[in-house]
């Protein structure tokens, strides 16, 4: 359990919840001290005043009427409901008026203020000792008159406020301890989850995430926001694996095959053959190829590339690459058709859209064939927000189970593995449509091949 405890005094909500509590508790105790001792000090300069308006009063009825007229003045006064305090005393402190049963005699000898509180004694029946504030002053008969305010008002109001603030601060410090229980409590427990699955995270299991209370808090969000990254990550390195995979297996044969010519060309004392030569720079630029395609798709599948993204017409776009390829299909007895149906505007770039369409047109030419009549037809349409492009051919099309493999990198059916190719022209296209948030399927095209893509408009 203490092990337990310390474990929460250690994480960060709990120390903030500590801190919190502990700063609005100092601040509510200067507060109502702040409060208490200046409500005190009005009601003090307050009761001065209104001596002050007596000792005045007195002093002028004194003059007028004499001191044996105000002996019976002070008797009545003294006797009023919430009267004010009045002693009048010899020059010995014998008292001969008032309603001041006992007082220090020490305080008559000197006129003036008498502060801080001193303690008396009134008339009342329980004959507890008060503390009041008093002034005093000489009358003629070398008498001594007491006028004062009982105190005990000023204190009371001291003690009900001091009381509120034990028990408010009392509340206080028990309402922050359950906060901290609850908020620790279920900050610990949050966090020792997302520890367990960093520590499988770390040991190499990237599929792991982190856990969702599914309360839509900050941990929640942060939480969400890591697990879209190691979904990122895994996807990226599963490329990663695949496509160092795919280099070992399917450059081994180019490779070894462009080694051996040149050392056959080498074992000729000298003599190079021309034709050889051809062929080591045919398989060379095929390899120089890859690695090109490869490192494009590595660019723009993780944003490595700088790519400028602008709104732009895409009808000039397939124009120009329809123009580009159209010569290429007729020769090969192919009819290539351009059927645009809306003039569409996408947010893209257009060297690399021009790529990807570039890209089918060529996998439909070289796996398109088949047909009698083979056709291929290009076509641009708009549907409420979408521009959808499609390259579609008469060929032998790709099985459905196929169809998800074919576009993972370096892939080739057995079909097509006698024919000029990497296997990556589709993982490229797949990579320039998802930089521009857009969407590829392939779709029976009853007979051949249907390559749809998807792109939000402009």
């Amino acid at each position: 359990m203490l092990g337990r405890f310390r474990k929460m005094f250690r994480t960060t909500a709990t120390r903030l919840t500590l801190v919190y509590t502990l700063l609005f508790g100092l601040l509510a105790i200067g507060v109502v001290f702040y409060i208490s001792f200046n409500s005190g000090r009005i009601l003090l300069q307050q009761y001065r005043e209104v001596v002050d308006e007596e000792v005045s009063d007195i002093a002028r009825f004194a003059r007028r009427g004499g001191v044996r007229r105000l002996i019976p003045m002070i008797e009545r006064r003294s006797r009023q409901p919430g009267a004010n305090l009045y002693l009048v005393a010899d020059g010995s402190g014998l008292i001969i008026a008032g309603n001041v049963r006992a007082i220090d005699s020490r305080l008559l000898s000197r006129d003036g203020w008498k502060l801080p509180p001193f303690p008396y004694l009134g008339y009342d029946e329980d004959e507890q000792e008060r503390r009041a504030i008093a002034r005093v002053f000489t009358l003629p008969g070398d008498l001594r008159l007491l006028v004062g305010r009982d105190v005990g008002d000023v204190q009371r109001f001291r003690g009900v406020v001091r009381r509120a603030s034990a028990v408010s601060l009392l509340v206080m410090v028990l309402t922050g301890v359950l906060l901290w229980l609850f908020v620790g409590r279920r900050a610990l427990r949050h966090i020792d989850s997302v520890s367990q699955s960093s520590e499988r995270i770390i040991a190499g299991d990237l599929s792991e995430r982190l856990p969702l209370s599914g309360s839509g808090d900050e941990f929640d969000r942060l939480s969400q926001s890591l697990n879209h990254l190691l979904a990122r990550i895994e996807k990226l390195n599963v490329g990663v694996r695949t496509m160092s995979d795919s280099i070992a297996h399917d450059l081994r044969t180019p490779l070894t095959r462009l080694r051996n010519r040149a050392e056959a060309a080498t074992a000729k004392g000298g003599t190079l053959d021309e034709t050889v030569l051809d062929e080591i720079i045919t398989d060379a630029d095929g390899l120089i190829r890859t690695f090109d395609a490869l490192l494009m798709i590595s660019q723009v599948g993780s944003g490595a590339r700088a790519v400028n993204l602008t709104p732009l017409q895409f009808s000039p776009i397939a124009r120009d690459v329809h123009e580009l390829f159209e010569p290429l299909a007729q020769e090969r007895g192919i009819d290539l058709h351009l059927v645009v149906r809306a003039e569409a505007s996408v947010r893209g770039n257009r060297e690399l859209l021009a790529q990807a369409l570039t890209n089918l047109i060529d996998n439909a030419l070289k796996y398109g064939g088949g047909h009698p009549n083979p056709a291929i037809t290009i076509s641009l349409e708009q549907r409420a927000n979408r521009v959808l492009l499609a390259v579609a051919d008469n060929g032998a099309g790709i099985p459905q189970e196929d169809r998800e493999r074919v576009m993972e990198r370096f892939v080739r059916l057995d079909a097509s593995r006698n024919k000029p190719g990497s296997g990556l022209g589709l993982s490229l296209v797949e990579a320039v449509v998802s930089l521009h948030n857009g969407t590829m399927h392939l779709e029976d095209n009853g007979p051949g091949l249907r390559v749809v893509l998807d792109f939000p408009s402009s």
